[in-house]
């Protein structure tokens, strides 16, 4: 096609696979999307398709389409809750995934900073974050940060890492948890590609903590506020599950009801701002049916 990226194969790159070379090219594209575009026949190998495992040799031409742009869509239940400079924090409604997997998706919190702050779109390694320094589950609600400059991003990750960002959550558990405490283990994907996770020994997987406090109790279920300081995928999910109080609508997890939602809130997120140096400290209050729901 006259619009396609092309490459000629240098000698240090012979005996690569196909869509090891292309994710070369496209650093920015996921694996499923790099799999997707040779399985689809776009990437061409001397003019024809090729498969993924198919070795390059030098002096071969390699043809793709350029990447589309991600879709900006400023009209989605996203509010902005703090901006300056540097950094923007989001309010983002239940059912929204965080980031987009593939260049052609519209619902994601990432297709709202396109639209709303495009400068997002290059600022972290990854283009289909844009920006986003973590992130929640597309069940979960609440606060979300990210950056607008590189500086901005490389600073805010090095707060995650050193665990200065504060994050605080509340939650609608099954049964009655009457006593504050704190859950610290190791946990690892498990189950089919890895959608779900599970404790495992001291030393294995990633330590994850998560401290928890009743705040009000009904005679099935319990508000709960919850505090962590570390940011493993399904970690408050898996720790209220692994006390006897799997989160209200969490099926996954071990939830019976048939909640029409995750009843899971990102509630509070305190930062340093790497554009003044102070303390930003956003608040997201729990919705209503939080309140419904708990009974």
């Amino acid at each position: 096609m006259a619009d396609d990226l092309q490459w000629v194969v240098a000698t240090s790159e012979e005996a690569l696979r196909l869509d090891t070379f292309l994710a070369r090219r496209f650093p920015s594209l996921s694996r499923r999307e790099i799999v997707e575009l040779v399985a689809s026949g776009r990437a061409r190998l001397n003019g024809h398709s090729g498969k993924k495992g198919t070795r390059v040799c030098q002096g071969d031409i390699i043809a793709a389409p350029s990447l589309p742009a991600l879709t900006p869509n400023p009209d989605l239940p996203i509010t902005v809750i703090y901006v300056d400079d540097t950094v923007v924090v989001l309010d983002k409604a239940t059912g929204i995934p965080s980031i987009a997997l593939r260049h052609v998706e519209t619902h994601t919190v990432a297709n709202f900073l396109v639209a709303s702050f495009p400068e997002t779109l290059t600022v972290g390694p990854h283009s289909l974050e844009c920006g986003l320094i973590h992130r929640l589950d597309t069940a979960t609600s609440g606060l979300l940060l990210a950056a607008r400059t590189p500086e901005a991003y490389a600073s805010l990750r090095e707060q995650f890492h050193s665990r200065t960002v504060e994050k605080q959550y509340v939650a609608v558990v099954e049964g009655c948890l009457r006593t504050s405490g704190q859950v610290t283990s190791c946990l690892a994907p498990s189950g089919l590609r890895g959608q779900l996770m599970r404790l495992v020994p001291t030393g294995q997987g990633q330590e994850a903590s998560t401290a928890y406090e009743p705040v009000a109790t009904s005679l099935s279920r319990t508000s709960v506020r919850l505090t962590i300081t570390t940011g493993v995928r399904h970690q408050i999910r898996v720790h209220l599950a692994t006390l006897g109080h799997p989160i209200v609508g969490d099926r996954r997890y071990g939830s019976p009801s048939g909640a029409p939602r995750l009843y899971l809130h990102a509630e509070v997120l305190a930062f340093t701002s790497p554009a003044t140096g102070q303390r930003v400290r956003c608040m997201s209050p729990a919705p209503q049916d939080f309140f419904a729901v708990a009974g």
